[in-house]
């Protein structure tokens, strides 16, 4: 990839190296690189502006019947991830004359598993104590901005 390759961001090539270099896979995983929009831009200003917890971070929870519901409804989330550029992008700032963001070929799904503890009260309020988002920030620089917890609760 090359400056000449990307009329809607201005960088010079080491820049685009240092780019090249945080996505997994390395240029052949990059699709595009462009600037941010205003609004992206300042997503940006407040993420880096708060310096514990992030103020665009959302926590959901769902609970699913059996094992096989949640295998397809991470399947169909990859699939949409897949399908839209958006999901696919990562933010990268640092040692650049100006933030670009950076669509991927593939970006999994990052899915974790945690074992609750059933001594310490209901589940949901575990999680919601342990995922608080006023202690916990977005990672920008690895697509897709998605992340999976599975939590299994004791006996369940």
């Amino acid at each position: 990839i090359t400056p000449e390759m990307l009329p809607l961001i201005e960088l010079a090539q080491g820049e685009i190296d240092r780019i090249i270099a945080t996505v997994p896979g390395g240029v052949g995983n990059i699709q595009d690189i462009y600037g941010l929009s205003p609004l992206q831009d300042g997503i940006l200003f407040h993420h880096l502006l708060a310096t514990k917890g992030d103020p665009y971070l959302l926590v959901s929870q769902m609970a699913f019947a059996d094992r096989g519901v949640l295998e397809r409804y991470l399947a169909a989330v990859q699939r949409v991830v897949d399908r839209h550029d958006i999901l696919r992008t990562s933010f990268v700032w640092e040692g650049l004359s100006r933030p670009a963001q950076v669509v991927w070929r593939h970006a999994s799904l990052e899915v974790s598993e945690v074992e609750l503890d059933g001594s310490d009260g209901p589940g949901a309020a575990q999680l919601k104590d342990r995922f608080d988002p006023r202690q916990h920030r977005i990672e920008l620089g690895r697509a897709p901005l998605l992340r999976f917890v599975i939590a299994r609760e004791p006996g369940s």
